[in-house]
């Protein structure tokens, strides 16, 4: 069985409209900046399935409060949490102990289960916290249906040990699980064994034995008769008259509360206890009692009838971890995903996990990924990670972007370009529009090429706003009226509006016209201009251009000197002398059109002769040396004036549009 759904309504910075959290597999990642509600959701089923009355207390505070809404004027408030579960279909063995309280949507499919709690809360003038109703039921209709008075059966208290959740907070105090208390990992682990009467009698024969042995010491029995000399001086109580110092051994829970764990060998001849433990280590061993503890009750439950299940070990135990990176190195994160993942293959466990870095949720499967985010309302709001169809060539490129790159979901703001040369030079150019991206949770992310159009319906669902640059790559195949095309088809892939896209002069243009646009010509002025209005009008969509080719040859054509500078000794490219050598720099340059424009056949009629000459240049930098470390090497050399000096006219527009965009999310400008 498990949890395939979590509903939750009004709790916390869930608002009045029920959030639906949908979890694909056993294993699931909640995701999202700070704040977002991702501790909410764990905490949320702590108030379902927590083992202790404590842990399902519901209070005041739990209850959501809008934007708007001065908590002094809330009179009422109302609160549900609620948890579909779902049940194997392919075991004909499995029958569960919920089953006359399951539904189904409809005939022939797999029956579930709806448990959901329902608090209310009035305010009081006699109790400040004011008074608190709270229930659980099991809903008896079918997701979907109207419910009435009939659709709810209370709970049963004694049905709440079948399904059961183990929180781990972000802050790891092992050593209070290490306690022997009711609710503790250690409590729940050493209930499996069987105390017998053989073991206490032997038990109880070694702690006498000890008794005896402290006793004949003369130092013992010097503490022991000045204790009651001392004793009977204080009171004339005959019920206490005696004392006894010594190891009492029929009250094995006085026993069990003195266990500790301790590790070594520790290097200082000394066993180390868990309060000794670095953060780090502390953290491991709290996640270690928790796998112990699945692991033992699967183990003892091995050779227990079918109809104990439920009864010496629930039936689902929930993992809940908040943010697993903490205080644990980078290159042990793996490591601990994979336990994690192991654990919830086991058929009586589920895994939730939270986390706010990419280096746990490159680690899982986008599917099973959910990301939070807080609305404008201060409302959670939770979204899947949308994926392009698995049959689709689309579908392994994006999973596996996002797997590369998932700063992005934590992002603000996204900044798209087509490679490594786009991020080695917004780095640099941070510092001279004075926009930090990390100060402003800004991501980037080289993922503009091929299927551009998923990434923008991925960050589109998430509600991340993004700004793209693309390449013209004018005179290259597919390129110029080829791009054009592409970024509008793009756009209409996401759901923008084709009449308000594809509006032109006299009317709007039409399919057959849009699929045919990467023939259109760049023969003339006007139909130059008439691409440039194209390339214009598309920055109102957040597509920038590198025009006319791409980003290299754009920083090579405002910044020629200082790339012919960047060159070693004795290097760079062998150049004919012009007047000298006319033939041979001829050729020089029409081989390096060639290759820049990746065509034996381009004619280069739409570069000026100073472009194609610096084609030459673009050749030997971008072609035959490594792009991004060029350009450190060229952009390290200069100094921001000598930047801003000549700086490309995109720059300037993308980080006006930044700035628009950040100042809109922060409310600092009308929608």
């Amino acid at each position: 069985m498990k949890i395939s759904t979590i509903k939750i309504k009004g709790y916390k910075s869930f608002g009045p409209e029920p959030v639906v959290i949908p979890l694909q597999d056993k294993l699931a990642g909640f995701i999202g900046l700070n704040s977002a509600g991702k501790t909410s959701a764990l905490e949320a089923l702590r108030k379902l399935f927590g083992s202790s009355t404590m842990e399902r207390e519901i209070y005041q505070s739990d209850f959501h409060i809008g934007k708007d809404e001065k908590p002094e004027d809330i009179v009422q408030r109302e609160l549900s949490i609620e948890t579909r579960i779902d049940f194997p279909s392919d075991d004909e063995d499995s029958i569960p102990h919920f089953f006359s309280d399951m539904v189904v949507d409809d005939e022939g499919e797999s029956p579930y289960l709806r448990l959901r709690i329902e608090a209310s809360w009035q305010k009081s003038e006699l109790t400040p916290q004011g008074d608190i109703e709270v229930k659980t039921y099991f809903i008896k209709a079918a997701e979907g249906e109207t419910e009435d008075t009939d659709s709810k059966k209370v709970f049963p208290n004694h049905l709440r040990s079948l399904i059961q959740i183990l929180y781990v907070p972000a802050i790891r105090r092992p050593a209070e699980q290490l306690k022997y208390a009711s609710g503790t990992i250690l409590y729940r682990v050493l209930k499996k064994i069987k105390w017998n009467n053989e073991f206490k009698n032997d038990f109880d024969e070694k702690i006498s034995e000890i008794n005896e042995a402290f006793k004949g010491l003369a130092e013992f029995s010097i503490i022991q008769s000045s204790i009651t000399t001392f004793w009977q001086k204080f009171h004339k109580d005959k019920r206490y008259k005696e004392t006894s110092l010594g190891f009492e051994g029929s009250d094995f829970d006085a026993i069990l509360k003195k266990m500790e764990i301790s590790f070594n060998p520790t290097g200082t001849h000394k066993p180390f206890s868990v309060e000794e433990l670095g953060e780090g280590y502390r953290s491991l061993f709290y996640l270690t009692l928790v796998c112990s503890l699945l692991d033992i009750e699967e183990k003892l439950s091995e050779d227990e009838d079918e109809d104990t299940i439920g009864i010496t070990r629930p039936l689902l135990t929930i993992l809940a971890i908040e943010e697993p990176e903490n205080h644990i190195a980078p290159q042990l994160l793996g490591r601990v995903i994979k336990i994690l993942k192991t654990i919830a293959e086991k058929e009586n466990s589920q895994v939730l996990i939270s986390s706010h870095t990419p280096a746990i949720i490159k680690r899982l499967d986008p599917k099973d990924i959910l990301h939070f985010r807080i609305t404008d309302d201060y409302e959670t709001e939770v979204n899947p990670i949308l994926l392009p169809e698995k049959t689709s060539e689309a579908y392994k490129y994006v999973k596996e972007a996002v797997h590369n790159y998932p700063e992005i979901y934590f992002a603000r703001l996204v900044v798209i370009g087509e490679g490594d040369s786009e991020e080695v030079i917004f780095n640099r150019m941070m510092g001279v529009m004075d926009v930090d991206f990390d100060d402003n949770i800004i991501s980037f992310a080289p993922l503009g090429h091929r299927f551009v159009n998923h990434i923008w319906k991925l960050l589109e669902t998430l509600h991340i706003p993004y700004v793209t640059l693309l390449d013209l790559d004018i005179e290259r195949e597919g390129g110029g009226w080829g791009r054009v095309k592409y970024a509008l088809q793009q756009l209409i892939q996401i759901g923008v509006n084709k009449k308000k896209l594809l509006g032109i002069e006299g009317g709007i243009l039409s399919d057959s016209e849009l699929d045919k646009m990467h023939t259109w010509t760049l023969t003339n002025d006007d139909s130059i201009k008439n691409l440039n209005e194209w390339v214009n009008f598309l920055k109102r969509y957040n597509i920038f251009y590198s025009n006319p080719l791409d980003l290299d040859f754009l920083m090579l054509m405002h910044y020629p000197e200082f790339y012919k500078e960047a060159i070693p000794e004795n290097g760079g490219p062998r150049i004919p002398d012009r007047s000298k050598k006319p033939k041979e720099f001829a050729e020089k340059v029409s081989s390096a059109k060639q290759a820049t424009l990746k065509s034996e056949k381009a004619s280069g009629e739409t570069y000026s002769d100073d472009e194609i000459e610096l084609m030459i240049w673009y050749h030997y930098h971008f072609l035959g040396r490594g792009k991004p470390a060029t350009h450190i090497q060229v952009l390290s050399s200069m100094s921001d004036d000598e930047i801003n000096g000549n700086l490309p006219l995109v720059f300037t527009e993308i980080f006006e549009r930044i700035s628009s965009i950040l100042k809109k999310e922060n409310g600092d400008e009308e929608n």
